[in-house]
């Protein structure tokens, strides 16, 4: 893969779209986090 030179607009966008990802993916972790948690206790509870 080639790495085209990239002017420091686009730098600071892609790091601005990486960081909001970041903060996007923490929530969904957890939700997975908590789903996969409530279904391993409901099958422990059987």
């Amino acid at each position: 893969m080639k790495e085209k030179w990239l002017t420091p607009e686009e730098i600071k966008r892609r790091k601005e779209i990486k960081k909001k990802l970041f903060y996007l993916s923490i929530p969904l972790i957890a939700a997975a986090i908590g789903a996969a948690t409530s279904i391993l206790s409901n099958m422990a509870m059987q």
